[in-house]
């Protein structure tokens, strides 16, 4: 069956979380499609989730269309419960994706340890 543009994008724009463990101490979460307050729980749970036992978190924005100020105040909040635990964490966020201009307009980009790549989140050591 052939998608219609208006089904496709509906797909598209459908939140989404995929939890994986690409290495035994490594949790990669990865967010698609719009965000929002309405997401947000579920992306919560599956971060703290991730966060309890990983050692290395990796957020993956790459295939996200867009975030509210809930996704954006969860990410912060993340970040710094990762800090706390000792553990590392990186935002993937491509360049020129207008999620990034979003973050680099709230200004929290570098709170939040951006990177371009998974593969750079990946080869990435310990934070300064």
């Amino acid at each position: 069956m052939i998608a219609s543009p208006s089904t496709e994008q509906a797909l598209d724009t459908e939140p989404t979380i995929e939890v994986t463990w690409p290495e035994t101490d490594v949790a990669l979460v990865v967010l698609a499609g719009e965000q929002d307050m309405g997401s947000a729980p579920v992306v919560e749970g599956a971060v703290s989730d991730a966060l309890r036992t990983c050692s290395h978190l990796v957020i993956d924005l790459s295939a996200v269309q867009f975030v509210d100020s809930s996704i954006i105040s969860l990410l912060i909040r993340m970040r710094r419960e990762a800090a706390d635990r000792g553990c590392d964490f990186n935002l993937v966020v491509q360049e020129a994706q207008p999620i990034e201009r979003t973050l680099e307009i709230c200004g929290v980009l570098p709170e939040l340890n951006r990177v371009p790549t998974r593969d750079a989140a990946m080869a990435r050591g310990p934070e300064s």
